[in-house]
């Protein structure tokens, strides 16, 4: 006897979840002696959650904190160098964190901070272990290359149903840190610079096209999401790459099409709602929006060094207070004034510096390793890690992701190719020539993930 449709698809999302667990309960042993693999699956989990997108055990087992713990206890047997790099970035990250803790413990009511606050040191945690661990070109372009794949697997996903939908559909959240329509279109705003990355520099060649045509879904899926934040985001990123490129007239060329077909190609459903920023007093999303910042403002001027501690927002003696009089408090749909609310003031100038650091390092560093043809991909790789910064920056005006997984992963991104570029720039050694003018490189020395080699090979290596 035939099964339903219904029958049958339920199975077949059973299977997914079978094979998604005997996958990961496959690599979990080699992770103990190998910790770089223990990161590449999480970073595969973290980015991807593959095994929300099944049914049965598999969608609520706790894979990642499984990979997690074997992927620490690897670390702390292995004899690979442990510490973080010296970077700006890590420093910043330590002060904030550090800073976060202590507001938990004297926040409004601690017990509605702890699960936040437990979900941003699981996020930190992987940052500063992948940071450890991912201090090789080859591990670097692994690390980075799981990330855009997990996400852009959810970007084509969303962008083939919109085309399917006629982008009447709204593409939704797709678990973890992209909860909602919202959060989703920050994601795919801030991985479309590292799609267009990966159309320039394709860990093979066979996958130019189809990044390039995952960058284009990925347009497509924030455009489906009808999130006006992500509509904003994207505009701010498509600037922004059009002010840095130097082929400003064929990216305008492509773009002009692009953009008159999609505005002809959407429904009137959606070009009615991002007309509606037109209109956004008389909007009662954007007013509801207005009431939280203004709870956060109060919060922050009864608390300016403290502030209310994580989720202060749905604490009911915070509202009680703060809450302007007849309003439903709601999420504070901005990264700015979440942390102002949760963190005052201090939270907010160092979540900022947090922020103007990592974008003015990856700067400073595609400009660094641009310069050289060794370390020219990792010049454009820290580019288009700012430019993805861009699009944080500008989403987090209007959409709560002041814990968003991505943007730490970035700042992360930035860490490991500084340490990689420069110890990739060290290898290179030189002597004098013996007119005493011209320089000639002796070629690179050999790879080592502790370092620039031995005291006696430096010593045989050094300029004469």
């Amino acid at each position: 006897m035939r099964q339903t449709p219904v029958v049958e698809a339920r199975e077949s999302v059973v299977m997914r979840g079978a094979i998604v667990a005997l996958l990961l309960f496959m690599w979990m042993p080699i992770v103990i002696f190998k910790p770089f693999i223990g990161i590449l699956l999480w970073d595969w989990i973290s980015h991807m959650n593959p095994h929300k997108q099944t049914y049965g055990f598999a969608m609520f087992f706790p894979f990642l904190d499984f990979v997690a713990a074997l992927t620490i206890g690897g670390l702390l047997i292995s004899k690979d160098k442990k510490s973080l790099p010296a970077h700006p970035i890590v420093a910043i990250i330590l002060i904030y964190f550090i800073w976060v803790t202590f507001t938990t413990i004297v926040g409004f009511e601690p017990g509605y901070s702890f699960e936040k606050y437990t979900y941003v040191f699981k996020v930190l945690l992987f940052a500063f272990v992948a940071m450890m661990v991912m201090q090789s070109p080859n591990r670097l372009r692994a690390f980075v290359f799981v990330m855009a794949a997990s996400l852009a697997y959810i970007g084509v996903k969303g962008g083939l149903f919109t085309i399917l939908t006629g982008g009447s559909g709204r593409v939704q959240g797709a678990g973890g840190m992209m909860d909602d329509n919202n959060q989703l279109a920050m994601a795919m705003a801030m991985l479309l610079p590292l799609s267009m990355y990966f159309v320039q520099h394709p860990p093979l060649k066979i996958l130019k096209w189809p990044f390039a045509g995952a960058t284009f879904a990925i347009m497509l899926s924030i455009v489906g999401t009808q999130s006006r934040g992500g509509f904003v985001a994207l505009a701010a990123v498509m600037g922004m790459l059009l002010l840095q490129s130097k082929h400003k007239f064929k990216l305008i060329a492509v773009l002009v099409p692009l953009v008159i077909g999609g505005l002809y190609f959407m429904p009137d459903s959606w070009k009615n709602r991002m007309q509606s920023t037109e209109n956004a007093t008389e909007d009662s999303s954007f007013r509801g929006r207005v009431v939280m910042w203004r709870f956060s403002s109060n919060v922050a001027d009864d608390n300016p060094i403290e502030g209310g501690g994580y989720n202060v927002f749905y604490v009911r003696r915070a509202q009680e207070l703060y809450m302007p009089p007849g309003e439903i408090p709601r999420a504070p749909h901005s990264a700015y004034f979440e942390v102002l609310a949760e963190h005052g003031y201090t939270g907010l100038l160092l979540y900022l510096s947090m922020l103007l650091t990592g974008w003015y390092a990856g700067g400073s560093a595609a400009k660094k390793f641009r310069k050289h043809e060794e370390t020219k991909w990792i010049g454009d790789l820290c580019a288009a890690i700012q430019l993805g910064l861009v699009g944080y920056a500008v989403g987090g005006l209007t959409v709560n992701i002041a814990t968003f997984d991505l943007f730490y992963h970035y700042l992360a991104v930035i860490v490991m190719c500084s340490n990689v570029g420069d110890e990739i720039l060290a290898r290179q050694t030189f002597r004098v020539a013996d007119d005493g003018k011209k320089i000639i490189a002796a070629g690179p020395k050999k790879w080592s993930p502790h370092g620039s080699g031995s005291k006696a090979a430096r010593q045989k290596t050094s300029p004469t």
